[in-house]
């Protein structure tokens, strides 16, 4: 099962995905409000089992550091956005001149291919560069659930323009999602959900050039 909560000035969308029957949890992208996140958990009876990141970015791990500290659980991110990840809380300063709880280190450094197992669930890690060099989604086959964090979301694209963004490579992670299936649901990093099969008829970047 999913749910979404809504958290912190980007309204950014934390995602609690969880096997029904044994309530084990992995926290995806838990950006900030960690109280609001921690009620979330007890109103469902949630057991946290790991806290995975899609990227590194300051809107979408504001959070871990109170979540690993509470529940003492691995937390997980691309190899490629591991050391980034360390001054995210300054980032969070400079664009919201908000103080942030720095991130602990990662336990798992990701890889494209690997699976992370919830309960019955298993998350696939696609490593879809572009918006950073990390940005990975998770997906979930047999339940036809991509998490895709800031690489795509209702009919747009994640933004390639800063620093370590990069046009190209974020255009080549979209036609890779692409060849999902038409019905699985998109659930992204901001905004409404989604199906690869709308994105593949709408979405203005599909043949961006």
């Amino acid at each position: 099962m999913v749910l979404r909560l809504i958290t912190g000035e980007l309204e950014e969308n934390c995602y609690f995905v969880f096997d029904r029957s044994t309530r084990e949890c992995a926290i995806i992208d838990p950006g900030d409000e960690p109280e609001k996140i921690d009620g979330v958990i007890g109103e469902h009876g949630l057991k946290p089992r790991i806290i995975l990141n899609t990227h590194y970015h300051f809107d979408h791990v504001g959070a871990n550091a109170f979540l690993k500290e509470k529940y003492n659980i691995d937390l997980a991110i691309h190899r490629n956005d591991a050391k980034p990840l360390e001054r995210a809380h300054v980032d969070a300063e400079i664009y919201l001149l908000k103080k942030q709880q720095p991130s602990p280190k990662p336990d798992i450094l990701l890889t494209d291919g690997d699976v992370i197992s919830v309960g019955s669930l298993r998350l696939e890690v696609l490593h879809t560069p572009g918006h950073t060099p990390g940005s990975v989604c998770f997906y979930e086959s047999s339940e036809k659930w991509l998490f895709s964090g800031d690489t795509l979301f209702f009919e747009s694209v994640g933004r390639w323009d800063f620093p370590s963004g990069s046009k190209d490579d974020l255009l080549n992670s979209i036609r890779r999602l692409m060849k999902l299936p038409d019905d699985v649901v998109v659930y992204p990093g901001h905004g409404d959900h989604t199906t690869i099969g709308h994105e593949r008829a709408f979405n203005p970047y599909i043949d961006y050039k």
